[in-house]
C-alpha cells in the first residue's frame, strides 16, 4: 500500500487526494466521554447509571468489566455532572465471578449496587449481594446478602429500586430478579437502608419469565413487569403494601420478538425498560414502559412505548419511537427509560439507521415532555458509530489468582459469552435539559463504557479546559469515502496525525498547522481498501486514537 505524507497549512493549501481544510466555529453539544480507565482490552457492557437526588452534579454508574480476564462489576463516580471519573473494581469474597449490575438511590443520596456473584457455573449455587455508598460512590461498605446458596437453583438477571416517593414505605429497597431454571420472578426488601433483607416472596404467578423491571410509584406501590415466554408477552404486577404481597399478573403488551441474537452476536430481549412519574406534576403516578419488538414487516426490530395512567390496570396502545423509515432493515435496540424530576420522559436506545448492513450501531434518544402523548426527533448522542463485534471474544482465567488462587489441577475456565455486548445500557436525568446517558462503546477497538454529556454553547470552551480535554469528533464512522474531523482544543496547536491499517503499518500521516482553536478538516479515504483503521491524532500534550471502518 502507498504511504502518503502530507504537511497542510489549513488556510492556503487544499490538497484533493487527502486533506481539505475549513475553518468553523461550531462545537456539537454531545460529548463521548469514556467512563473506564483500564489499560487493557478487555469488555466492558451492562451499564446502569444513577443521578444523586440531593446533588445532580453526582452521578454513579455500574458495569460488567473483564479487565481481569474475568466477569467483574465495577464502578465509577462524578462530581461535575459525568465530566471526569474515577473508578475501581466491587469485591464480593465468597465467588470469584460478578455479573449482572444494578444501581439505585434513596432520598439521602445514598447508592446501592446488587450485583450477581456465582462460581463460573450457573449449575452451582450462587448469591446475589448488596453494596452500600453514602458518599456519593467514592467508596462502599461490605456487602449485605439478599439471598445466597439456595441449592438446586440459579439467581439470575437481578436489579434494584428505591422507594423515593415519600410514601409510606419510603426508602425501601426491592431487589427484583429471575430463579433458574424454573424461571420465576422473585423479590426481597430491606426496611432498614440495605444492611438486611428478609425472605423473597414469589412475584410471577406462572413459570417460563425472565428479566424483571422494579420500580416504585408515588404512594409506594412497588411495580415488576417482565417478559414472559409463552405466549410471547410482558407480565406485570404490583404490590401496595411495600413488597410483602402481590397480586395477580395481567398482561400488559403481547410481543412477538422476546428474546433471540441478531446481527453480530448481540442477544436482544423485549424487555420492558419501565418507570414511574413521582414527580407531584400533571403526569404523576404514570407508569411507562418501552420496549424493543418486531417492526411490522418483521424486517428488523424498533423500539415501542405504553403508559398505564391507573396503577397499572389499563395500557395505551403501543406506538413506535424510533423515527427511521419504517421495515429499513435497520435494528433498534437495548432501550432504556427513566423520568426525570420535571416529569420528562427519556428513551436511549441502541440503533443502526445509519449502516444499511445493519451491524455498525450508535445511541439515539427521544424525549416527551407530555406524559408520552408526542416525542421528540430522534437525536444521535454518539459521535462514531460502533462495530458490536469488536474486542476479544475468549480469556483465560488466567488472572483470576488476583482474588483466588487457581489450583493445578483446576480446568481452564474461558470467558465463552464475553463476545456479548450486554443486554442493557442506562439513562438518569433531573431535567430535559439535564441527561446521562450510559452504554456500550466499541470506537477505540474493544468494548469500553461511554457516558454523555450535553454542553450548551455558552459554556463549551470553559468546560473543555477544565477536564483539560481537547475535543475530537470523527463521523461518519464507519465511511465509504469521506472522513471528517472537527476539533476544538484548549489552545492554538498544530496537530499530527497518522492513519493506520489492522497490520499496524502506516498508510497516512501528516500535520496540520492552525492559526485556530476550532476547524475541521476532511480525511480522503476513498482509494483505502475496505476493513478497519486506526487514526492516530497527536498535538503537545495530548494523544487521541480512533478506529475507522471503510466500509467498502
Amino acid at each position: 500500500m502507498k504511504h502518503k505524507t502530507l504537511i497542510v497549512v489549513i488556510f492556503f493549501v487544499l490538497t484533493p487526494f487527502l486533506l481539505q481544510a475549513q475553518i468553523g466555529t461550531f462545537l456539537r453539544e454531545w460529548e463521548n466521554i469514556k467512563i473506564n480507565d483500564d489499560t487493557t482490552t478487555e469488555l466492558q457492557n451492562e451499564e446502569q447509571i444513577v443521578m444523586n437526588p440531593k446533588d445532580t452534579t453526582n452521578l454513579v454508574a455500574v458495569w460488567r468489566d473483564f479487565r481481569l480476564g474475568y466477569r467483574q462489576v465495577a464502578y465509577g463516580y462524578s462530581f461535575d455532572g459525568g465530566l471526569t471519573w474515577n473508578q475501581d473494581l466491587f469485591v464480593e469474597p465468597q465467588y470469584i465471578w460478578d455479573s449482572d449490575p444494578g444501581l439505585t438511590v434513596d432520598t439521602a443520596g445514598n447508592f446501592y449496587a446488587v450485583i450477581l456473584s456465582y462460581t463460573g457455573s450457573t449449575y452451582e449455587p450462587n448469591g446475589l449481594f448488596v453494596f452500600k455508598s453514602t458518599n456519593g460512590g467514592m467508596s462502599w461498605g461490605d456487602p449485605a446478602t439478599v439471598i445466597n446458596g439456595v441449592p438446586g437453583v440459579f439467581e439470575d438477571k437481578e436489579l434494584i429500586a428505591c422507594d423515593r416517593s415519600g410514601g409510606p414505605y419510603t426508602d425501601n429497597l426491592y431487589v427484583a430478579w429471575t430463579r433458574f431454571y424454573s424461571t420465576q420472578i422473585l423479590m426481597c426488601r430491606s426496611t432498614d437502608g440495605g444492611n438486611s433483607f428478609v425472605d423473597p416472596v414469589t412475584v410471577s404467578d406462572s413459570y417460563g419469565v425472565q428479566w424483571p423491571v422494579p420500580c416504585v410509584g408515588p404512594n409506594s406501590e412497588v411495580y415488576v413487569a417482565w417478559v414472559h415466554y409463552s405466549p410471547g408477552s410482558i407480565r406485570f404486577d404490583r404490590s401496595t403494601d411495600g413488597g410483602q404481597t402481590f397480586g395477580t399478573d395481567i398482561t400488559i403488551q403481547n410481543a412477538s420478538f422476546i428474546s433471540g441474537y441478531i446481527n453480530g452476536g448481540i442477544m436482544v430481549f423485549s424487555f420492558p425498560a419501565m418507570d414511574v412519574d413521582i414527580t407531584g406534576g400533571p403526569y404523576n403516578g404514570n407508569i411507562y414502559v418501552a420496549y424493543m419488538d418486531d417492526a411490522p414487516g418483521y424486517t428488523d426490530t424498533d423500539i415501542y412505548f405504553i403508559r398505564s395512567t391507573n396503577n397499572g390496570n389499563t395500557w395505551s396502545q403501543k406506538i413506535r419511537i424510533n423515527d427511521d423509515p419504517l421495515n429499513n432493515g435497520c435494528d433498534q435496540f437495548h432501550p432504556w427509560l427513566t423520568v426525570a424530576q420535571d416529569g420528562s420522559i427519556i428513551v436511549v436506545f441502541l440503533d443502526r439507521r445509519l449502516d444499511s448492513g445493519n451491524l455498525f450501531m450508535d445511541l439515539y434518544m427521544t424525549t416527551s415532555t407530555n406524559g408520552g402523548n408526542t416525542w421528540s426527533e430522534n437525536e444521535r448522542i454518539t459521535t462514531v458509530s460502533s462495530d458490536p463485534t469488536a474486542g476479544s471474544k475468549f480469556t483465560p482465567l488466567c488472572q483470576a489468582a488476583n482474588k483466588f488462587p487457581i489450583k493445578i489441577d483446576q480446568p481452564l475456565i474461558l470467558t465463552g459469552r464475553a463476545g456479548l455486548l450486554g443486554e442493557y445500557i442506562g439513562v438518569t436525568a433531573s431535567s430535559i435539559d439535564d441527561i446521562h446517558p450510559i452504554w456500550t462503546d466499541t470506537r477505540l477497538g474493544n468494548q469500553d463504557v461511554f457516558t454523555g454529556v450535553k454542553i450548551p454553547p455558552s459554556v463549551e470552551e470553559k468546560i473543555s479546559q477544565q477536564i483539560h480535554k481537547e475535543v475530537i469528533i470523527l463521523y461518519p464512522e464507519p465511511f465509504v469515502k469521506d472522513v471528517r474531523i472537527d476539533f476544538s482544543l484548549s489552545e492554538r496547536k498544530n496537530i499530527e496525525f497518522s492513519l493506520y491499517d489492522i497490520c499496524g503499518r502506516e498508510v497516512i500521516s501528516g500535520k496540520l498547522h492552525t492559526e485556530h482553536k476550532r476547524g475541521s478538516f476532511v480525511l480522503n479515504g476513498k482509494d483505502l481498501p475496505q476493513g478497519t483503521y486506526f487514526l492516530h491524532l497527536k498535538t503537545t500534550n495530548f494523544l487521541k486514537s480512533f478506529t475507522l471502518h471503510k466500509l467498502r
